[in-house]
């Protein structure tokens, strides 16, 4: 059965929500309880088999309605991970889960959780300038006591990235953060043929 969602469809207006026959009871939970997490859930789970762009259609409806929901979120996000593993990095299915990923973090912005799944994700992506941004973001939307799990990852980046003026940069802003990352800075430093100065901008 295919119909277009009404007042409890997806936020995408040209999207079609295609029902099964097992649908039904789902549909029609979740149209009496629009604001039930719980009933999302059930109907999210119940088509965890189902071709990628339906389950996408159920999590962006449930999300209209409880775009607060970390379950809910964490869940969709993890699936549009898996949805694109091993495709091209620059099509447009992965520029589309950057995209939801994005929209999250207006919502799940102080959650470390999506942060970091999120960077791990554009670890893999060839796009150095929106990562590196993404990382500030992270910085400074996170407080402070939350940054100790984003500094190894920051350190990661800029290491395989391979810019020497980049990763300076970055690791003197850590040293702030943590003085005990000395020892790491001058082996990178070793590493990169710059252990006579230091060098590079500030």
């Amino acid at each position: 059965v295919a119909s277009r969602s009404k007042g409890g469809g997806s936020s995408c207006p040209a999207m079609a929500v295609v029902l099964e026959a097992e649908d039904i009871l789902y549909e029609e939970d979740v149209r009496r309880n629009s604001f039930s997490l719980k009933y999302w859930l059930r109907y999210i789970e119940a088509k965890r088999r189902a071709p990628p762009s339906a389950r996408n259609v159920v999590a962006e409806r449930a999300l209209k309605y409880l775009p607060g929901s970390y379950k809910l979120w964490r869940a969709y996000l993890v699936d549009r991970r898996a949805q694109v593993r091993g495709k091209n990095p620059v099509g447009l299915a992965v520029e589309q889960a950057v995209n939801v990923h994005e929209r999250a973090l207006v919502y799940m912005h102080k959650m470390p959780r999506i942060w970091l799944d999120y960077l791990e994700f554009l670890l893999d992506l060839p796009r150095a300038t929106h990562t590196r941004h993404a990382f500030d973001c992270a910085l400074r939307a996170l407080p402070v006591t939350q940054h100790e799990r984003i500094w190894p990852l920051y350190l990661r980046f800029v290491a395989k990235l391979g810019v020497t003026e980049t990763a300076v940069r970055v690791y003197r802003r850590y040293l702030k953060f943590d003085l005990d990352g000395v020892e790491e800075y001058i082996d990178f430093l070793v590493t990169a043929g710059r252990a006579g100065g230091g060098g590079g901008g500030g």
